[in-house]
């Protein structure tokens, strides 16, 4: 609906490829965040020649990208549908109940964190918000309970959860479109692989292999050893 409030979504899925989706998991913010952070990281090649001012740093891997949320969880009922004014609620029979701050703490670990013995691990999420998507796994989750009742049950409460990316090799290829051969790769040496083999995989053409050598410092490269890690640079670096 125009003008509607769009609430934190919480998909649950059984793997990273997020094929599967568990619908009766799902769960829905009571309360929208006020904000969220999202830190994407880059992993560069440590480590600087000795008697050089500057080094050229090599990049190395994208990290999985976190992301950080605070909760709130009220169990006062100023968040239900027909909160505020009890006595025009009782006049227009509106339902009023409350869902308390326990149920909502455990709705949302029960769809982020919580082990399923169907799967035996937590659920892959997907955390929808208007137009920003992010595909993971609950990392952190830290509960402050903040108001209580006189039986001692906790009226409101705090969750800061982190999440961090998660997705299966297939998809990401997909997302990233990573077979490009415009971007930088990093590759591990199987048994049975060859140079020329490599470069055709990442470049679509054998042809470059010797430049390959040339920027891996490789002496030999006819006898590749299993476990070696490889770089292949941008094609137009080498072309």
């Amino acid at each position: 609906m125009r003008g509607e409030i769009q609430k934190l979504t919480i998909g649950t899925y059984e793997n990273s490829d997020y094929q599967k989706r568990i619908d009766a998991k799902a769960f829905k913010a009571f309360i929208n965040p006020t904000g969220y952070s999202v830190t994407y990281k880059t992993q560069l090649e440590p480590g600087q020649a000795l008697g050089t001012p500057k080094e050229a740093k090599k990049y190395v891997a994208s990290p999985s990208t976190d992301l950080q949320l605070e909760f709130l969880f009220d169990g006062t009922g100023v968040t239900e549908t027909y909160s505020g004014n009890k006595l025009i609620n009782k006049i227009k029979k509106n339902s009023f109940s409350k869902t308390s701050v326990k149920e909502q703490v455990e709705a949302f670990y029960l769809a982020t964190g919580k082990v399923s013995g169907s799967i035996h691990k937590p659920y892959n999420v997907i955390l929808n918000w208007g137009d920003f998507e992010f595909k993971g796994v609950l990392a952190e989750f830290t509960v402050e309970y903040k108001l209580f009742n006189n039986e001692g049950q906790p009226l409101r409460a705090i969750g800061k959860a982190k999440f961090s990316e998660s997705v299966g090799q297939e998809l990401a290829a997909k997302e990233t479109n990573n077979q490009s051969p415009d971007v930088t790769h990093k590759r591990t040496v199987q048994a049975g692989d060859t140079l020329p083999l490599m470069t055709e995989r990442i470049y679509g053409d054998s042809k470059y292999y010797l430049e390959v050598a040339k920027v891996n410092n490789l002496i030999n490269f006819r006898q590749l050893k299993p476990g070696t890690e490889l770089y292949f640079p941008p094609i137009e670096k080498i072309a």
